[in-house]
Formats: structure tokens, sequence, C-alpha cells
């Protein structure tokens, strides 16, 4: 008979702490920089079609690259070390982003650093979901990751309004505006990656990745293969509109620096009050119930988007501050509740495995669904908008974005039956 080792119940308290302290200063970075790259793009004056693929190619390139991070883990053997390795290297590129758009605006040289930046974004993702997944006690995994959610989002808020009136500040001098939210991006990315080391890693043995090869395409892992195929094709639709709707706010509907900080944050302080609710909600019904219901009311949400656009000017801001606020609400709630479900396929499983699976999938469909939705934007549609009386080229990819999210929904939640 196999010992089973005890789990290490304080140390596991103390790191759960560190966990959420660790994961709001990498919301300070996200919040006061990464939330603003396609904004520094736009101020590079690169294309729509430039920024979709400044945002999605690097996703891709991350995704196929990260399969291989079990490779690394297997050789360190420490999911710690390894993550601080690629924070490490990920802070390093930062400077080099900036320097390069200030200085010459060399896309393709950015394109290289941004590539190397999301390498280790994605690779950090398999190990931190393993270990985090040994951590945390499957029964309050709901009231856990809810929680710390809720407290993420209010640190990503608040950095994000920051950034936010620091550009408008600097509207006349944005390379300075863009230089102060770089370095505190930089600084809020090393002390994460300084808290995450002071946490507690149970020894390589202790952590079960499951000795069954993980092969998507047989038939036992069925509802797995759904389930990451579902998040890909939803991904997808995502991606195809997600990258240009900064360039939608700050070209068709004229936001200024500090119009965009208010849509961001006030949506995500609404978002982030309802994480804890979220969490609980899940525990009690179950995360099929959640995924189902928010996924079809995500499909109408591009219609919206659209209708703003002919609104009366002084009632736009408003009306997309409430749009934006009831999108991040069912995306917050969507997004919880399909972390959860990942945790529940991946028990007795290879998780860094499934994990670095379902990210590659989802890269790939983020890269197709951004050159598929920038090049929208480029071609001549002259006639398109003139016939359907459409005055944005934008609107078109939201009209097929809401399409394809209608025929996901129906495919794996027409049903009370849980294909996912």
């Amino acid at each position: 008979m196999v010992k089973h080792r005890q789990r290490n119940t304080a140390k596991i308290k103390s790191s759960l702490k560190l966990s959420t302290i660790e994961g709001s200063w990498w919301a300070v970075m996200y919040g006061a920089l990464e939330s603003y790259f396609s904004v520094f793009y736009e101020y590079l004056k690169f294309s729509s079609y430039e920024i979709s693929l400044l945002i999605t190619f690097p996703v891709f390139v991350g995704s196929v690259l990260q399969v291989s991070i079990k490779k690394f883990y297997d050789f360190i053997k420490s999911r710690k070390l390894l993550i601080v390795i690629l924070k490490g290297i990920q802070c390093s590129t930062l400077p080099f982003i900036y320097y390069t758009g200030i200085s010459s605006s060399n896309y393709y040289l950015i394109l290289f650093f941004v590539c190397v930046y999301y390498v280790c974004a994605f690779g950090i993702a398999p190990p931190l979901t393993s270990w985090l997944g040994y951590l945390v006690p499957s029964r309050i995994r709901g009231k856990f990751f809810g929680n710390k959610s809720q407290i993420i989002r209010i640190f990503m808020l608040l950095s994000s309004l920051l950034a936010g009136t620091i550009l408008h500040e600097y509207e006349t001098n944005l390379v300075i505006g863009f230089g102060i939210i770089f370095s505190i991006g930089i600084i809020a990315n090393l002390i994460s990656a300084f808290m995450l080391a002071k946490k507690y890693e149970p020894s390589h043995e202790s952590i079960d990745e499951g000795k069954e090869k993980f092969d998507i395409k047989e038939s036992k892992f069925r509802n797995l293969r759904n389930f990451i195929l579902f998040d890909s094709f939803s991904s997808f639709s995502f991606s195809m509109s997600g990258p240009l709707m900064m360039v939608y706010w700050l070209r068709d509907l004229n936001f200024n620096y500090m119009e965009i900080a208010i849509l961001i944050n006030v949506g995500l302080l609404i978002s982030s009050f309802s994480l804890r609710y979220w969490g609980v909600k899940i525990d009690e019904l179950g995360t099929y119930f959640a995924i189902r219901w928010t996924s079809l009311f995500i499909s109408v949400l591009p219609f919206f988007w659209i209708g703003l656009y002919y609104m009366p000017t002084k009632l736009i801001l408003p009306a997309c501050i409430l749009t934006q606020s009831l999108a991040l609400l069912l995306f917050s709630g969507r997004e919880l509740a399909v972390e959860n479900r990942l945790f529940e396929h991946m028990k007795g499983k290879s998780m860094i495995a499934i994990s670095s699976k379902r990210v590659l999938y989802k890269g790939i469909a983020i890269f197709a669904a951004g050159l598929i939705g920038g090049a929208i934007t480029e071609i001549d549609q002259s006639n398109v908008l003139n016939l359907f009386t459409i005055n944005s080229s934008i609107h078109i990819v939201l009209v097929v974005v809401s399409i394809i999210r209608f025929i996901i929904w129906g495919k794996y939640f027409s049903t009370k039956k849980c294909l996912i």
C-alpha cells in the first residue's frame, strides 16, 4: 500500500495568503501596463491590422512554445524556480519594448520582444495552475478563487486608473507618460516574483501529475476534449473583436485617455465586487450552469457596442460604461467558472500536460481570430458599409463575432446535458 504524504496545512494556509499578495502585485503590473499595450501601439500609429497582429501573434507563439515547458520542469523539478526565472526574463523585455517604440517604432523588433514577453507569460501558466491545484482544496475552490480574484481585480482597477491618469496628465508628452507606466509595471512584476519565491512549494513527488498519458483524441477524454475545444472556439470569438475594441473606442467613438481609463475601471469595479458572489454561486449551482448562461448573454453583447455608435454624443460614454460593466460582470463569472471546471477535469490526470494542451489550442484560436478580425478592417468594404448603412468596419467584425458565439452556444449548451 502506498503511503500518502500528509499535507503541510500551516504552510499551505500561509502560501494561499501569499498567493493573493503575489497576485495583487501582478495585477498592478497588468492594470498599469499590460492592459495599456494596445494604447501604446495606437500611440505609435500602427494600423488596426498591425495592432491586432501585435496582440494575437505573440499569444500564438507563447502558446506553441509553452508546450515544451514540462521538459524544463522535469529537468528543474521546481515549479517555483521555473516561474521565477520566467518572470525575470519577462521583466527584462519591457524596457526593450518601450525603448524600441519611442526611438524607432520598429514594428518587427517590437513584435519580437512582445513575443518573448508572452512566451514567458504562457510558460508560467501550466506550472502555476498545477501548483495552485495542489494547494487549494477542491471543496473551497470557488470561494477561494472568487475572493482572490476580487482582491486582484481591485488592485488591477486602481493601477489601471492610475495609469490612465498619468497618460492624461502627460498627454502632451506621452514619452514620459508611457515611461512612468512601464516603470511601474516592471517594479510590480519583480515584487510579484519576490512574493512568489516566498510561497511554500511541496516536493516534486507530492503533487500527483498522473502517470496516464493524455491524448485528446481518445474517447475516454471526450468531455475534457469538448471542454478544451469549447474554450478554444470561445477564445476565437472573443479575440476576433477584443484587440480592436481599444481602436474602436479611440478612433470611432473619439474617447480620450481619461475617458478610456474611466470606461475600463468602472466596469472593473463592478465586476470585482461580484466575484465573491460568483464564487459562492459556482460552488452552489456548479460550473456548467454558470458557463452555460453567461456564455449565452455574452453572445448578445456585440450588438450593444454597435448600437452605442448611433446614440447622441452626450449619452455615448455613460452607455459605454454600462455596457462595459455588464460585459465584465458576465466575463468575470464565466472565467471563474471555466477555471474551476478545468480543475475538475484535471483531478487524477497530468495537470501540466492538460493545462499546456489547453493553452496551445487557445493560442492557435486567438491568433487565427486576430488575423481574420484585423483583415476584415483592412479590406475595401465601401459597398458593404453603404448597403447596410454601417459607419465602421469594426461593426462588421462585431456582427460576425456574435453569430459565431451563438453557434458555439448551440453546439455545447442547447441542452441541459453537460458536454464539457
